[in-house]
């Protein structure tokens, strides 16, 4: 059971970075679509309880076989640097709430951690996501639920039917992202396992994204700020603190995640293992300068298409494949009958 919850903290706390708990996400992909936001997210967690199941029983053929394509490589490569950028930019969005000296103290320790959390690999990732998860879980419920209690102004729903194509668009965007960490977890997993994990992987994000939803939803006048939950809370000073902690642990979380990802991808063209570790840290952090904003309203769409196009032109082609050998491995057998 330990290991199904392993892996359920790391997928949950690959998915809760800055963009999710601080509301913005989910406004990008569900809430700004009014009522029909609830069935969209109710869709987009039944995709990710297949889409983790999937990753989990076979990515280790799949990131292979991406690492193996340049195209696909390239594109993993650059979805990972830009959400990436945006957990650094969300970062640096909490930081400059202090004066500049310690701003740029905390910036440093952020490099240094980051750095000390992506050369370890996968087993230091699991470590700090067994601490951070469950404690960003538990705090970021007590927000949502007190913040529910608030109430600002509704918003005239978009075009509904636009929330279909987004659906989708959420569960590729992160399922692309996190293809080495899902792979990689899956490789201690049995069938069963990589279920639960999956299921209650699922189950969590259904939770938290119909909470979220419900409270983006009351106070629609916070769709302006890049960090909506925050604003909603602004004036409750234990709760805005709350919430500060829980987007900046979901920032490290989905972080550490993504270096690890960035660092994979760049070891097939970078042989120095240093060089290597700060060019997956630098990369992110040059980017960051666009804005969250920004990177989350404009690029995470634009990125989600591209997810899409990498797992199903993976799972094609690794089907393709595994349809081949099977072939191959019949026709082998058909005529060592026939010999004797």
């Amino acid at each position: 059971m330990w290991k199904v919850l392993l892996s359920t903290f790391l997928i949950f706390g690959t998915i809760v970075g800055a963009g999710f708990s601080s509301g913005n996400e989910v406004v990008v992909f569900f809430s700004r679509f009014g009522w029909w936001s609830y069935i969209f997210i109710f869709v987009a967690s039944v995709l990710m309880f297949f889409a983790c199941y999937y990753f989990l029983r076979f990515g280790k053929k799949i990131s292979s076989f991406i690492q193996n394509s340049r195209l696909l490589n390239f594109l993993v490569l650059g979805i990972s640097i830009v959400f990436g950028a945006s957990m650094f930019a969300g970062i640096k969005n909490l930081f400059s709430y202090f004066d500049n000296t310690l701003y740029y103290i905390l910036m440093i320790l952020l490099i240094i951690v980051s750095f000390v959390v992506t050369i370890r690999g996968l087993g230091g990732l699991e470590k700090v996501n067994a601490f951070l998860t469950p404690m960003l879980t538990v705090l970021f419920f007590a927000v949502i639920v007190f913040a529910g209690r608030l109430s600002g102004t509704y918003k005239n729903d978009m075009f509904a039917l636009a929330g279909v194509l987004y659906a989708p668009l959420y569960v590729a965007l992160n399922c692309s992202l996190s293809v080495f960490v899902l792979s990689n977890a899956g490789e201690k997993l049995n069938k069963k396992q990589a279920f639960l994990s999956s299921l209650f992987s699922a189950i969590i994000l259904f939770v938290f994204l119909t909470f979220c939803n419900f409270v983006l939803r009351k106070n629609a006048d916070s769709f302006i700020s890049e960090m909506p939950i925050l604003y909603i809370v602004r004036n409750h000073k234990f709760m805005f603190i709350l919430e500060y902690i829980v987007i900046l642990v979901g920032c490290f979380t989905t972080l550490f995640s993504l270096l690890f990802t960035i660092n994979n991808f760049l070891k097939k063209y970078i042989k120095n293992n240093l060089i290597c570790v700060f060019s997956a840290i630098f990369l992110p952090f040059a980017v960051s300068i666009v804005g969250f904003s920004e990177i989350i309203s404009l690029l995470y769409p634009i990125c989600s298409i591209f997810g899409i196009f990498i797992i199903l032109f993976a799972i094609f082609s690794l089907n393709k494949t595994d349809n081949i050998i099977h072939s191959k491995r019949k026709n082998t057998k058909h005529c060592g009958s026939r010999h004797y």
